[in-house]
């Protein structure tokens, strides 16, 4: 296998971006250059707001770059789950919040013509136990009642229509639902951004900021840069940065296989119409067809983050378990990485004590509602008038025992393995 992405070996063009050097002065400097700290400097330019991002690799190295390519509704926890903790309103505000965030993606592409292969798939939640269809029904009329937005259940002798593969109970369609290249839309959001006459500074990883009462100023191996406001867009690798920012968000593994190109008569018997699917285990398979008919292939979440040959080898074996008429198709391409997890499985956007802006913990969510986070730290830092979601609403509580999460890491993951064992 290719220890590569597929996203990086079919990007687009990349304009490297040079190294910081020297010191440099402006309105607002963000650290990330992934979607949330892209989307922050595009929306800031749009007001007139000189902005310069700092990214420690390059533009769209970590999840922003090398995610599944699904842009989903909704959140970690079910809808249901969410009006159950915060009452039905706090819940359709926050279902809208997330078609918001979609529309908000699409507007970006259109707008500035970006080719990131944008298609309305639809995806599918797969039941992984018989009882989890419950839930899911209870879903199915949550959303239709109170959203105003159609899903349907799928039974489980109507699953070749959706998905072929014994594995699954039926499931969730929600045939609104986008997938996209996420590498190539972080490219051209970052063209978008230098478009805007903002800076983009690549490999220039932060090493020290220091706060006084007018100014940051940030530190990298060969500059720094004075802005009146902070931005911090990192997410699962924000390690080091801000203690309260590190200690609320725990960094978990992801991995991904992408096949070799398949038949196509196979790839759509497999996934009929092209569906994005995931699954309704803890720690959950998600896969989806690309343009060319390749299957990409995401499991074995780890909290751990053991990344070598065994690891890939265990994603494919899982894949051979869902679909097994892909023996002898090989694995071509095979990545990883970090996805940031809050206490409470929320995003959370909002300022620091400090002054230090922020968005965090999309827990697996972030393709579409990190755009709409960095536009919303946008008009934090414009100040603009208007009425704050209940995303930003939510306090931002550090995860009990961070720092010694060494010593229960294994406890936690094999815990929420036996539950997806359990009938």
């Amino acid at each position: 296998m290719n220890a590569t992405s597929l996203w990086e070996a079919t990007s687009n063009y990349r304009n490297i971006k040079k190294s910081l050097y020297g010191e440099v002065e402006t309105d607002a400097v963000i650290i990330g250059g992934g979607f949330t700290g892209l989307s922050t400097a595009y929306h800031l330019l749009k007001k007139g707001v000189k902005a310069v991002v700092l990214e420690q690799y390059e533009v769209g190295w970590g999840a922003s770059g090398r995610n599944a390519g699904m842009i989903l509704p909704g959140y970690h926890h079910s809808m249901t789950t969410i009006a159950n903790q915060y009452g039905v309103s706090a819940a359709k505000e926050l279902f809208k919040f997330s078609l918001e965030s979609i529309n908000l993606v699409e507007s970006i592409i259109k707008d500035h013509r970006i080719l990131c292969d944008f298609n309305r798939n639809g995806h599918f939640l797969a039941a992984y136990k018989p009882k989890h269809m419950d839930a899911l029904r209870r879903e199915q009329e949550f959303l239709q009642k109170y959203c105003n937005y159609k899903t349907a259940i799928i039974e489980k002798k109507d699953m070749p229509f959706v998905l072929d593969s014994s594995l699954y109970h039926g499931g969730l369609l929600d045939p609104q639902s986008f997938s996209f290249h996420p590498l190539n839309y972080a490219l051209g959001l970052a063209k978008a951004v230098e478009e805007l006459d903002g800076t983009i500074y690549e490999n220039s990883q932060v090493i020290d900021i220091h706060y006084s009462s007018k100014y940051t100023i940030v530190r990298t191996t060969s500059g720094a840069i004075k802005a009146k406001h902070l931005v911090i867009a990192t997410n699962g690798y924000t390690e080091g940065l801000i203690k309260k920012l590190s200690r609320s968000v725990l960094p978990i593994a992801s991995y991904m296989i992408a096949t070799e190109p398949l038949p196509p008569r196979l790839a759509k018997k497999l996934i009929p119409n092209n569906r994005m699917i995931f699954d309704t285990k803890n720690f959950l398979n998600y896969f989806r067809l690309t343009p060319d008919y390749r299957l990409i292939f995401g499991g074995k979440d780890s909290i751990r983050g053991v990344e070598n040959n065994q690891t890939f080898e265990d994603v494919h074996t899982e894949l051979l378990k869902l679909f097994p008429e892909l023996e002898g198709f090989s694995a071509e391409y095979k990545w990883g990485g970090l996805l940031g997890v809050t206490s409470d499985f929320f995003p959370h956007v909002g300022q620091l004590e400090n002054g230090t802006h922020f968005a965090v913990g999309c827990s697996g969510h972030g393709a579409a509602i990190t755009t709409l986070l960095g536009k919303v730290i946008a008009q934090n830092i414009t100040q603009e008038d208007r009425v704050k979601s209940k995303l930003e609403k939510l306090p931002l509580k550090e995860i009990p025992f961070h720092g010694q999460r060494a010593l229960i890491i294994n406890v936690v993951e094999l815990y929420y393995k036996l539950l997806d064992k359990l009938a």
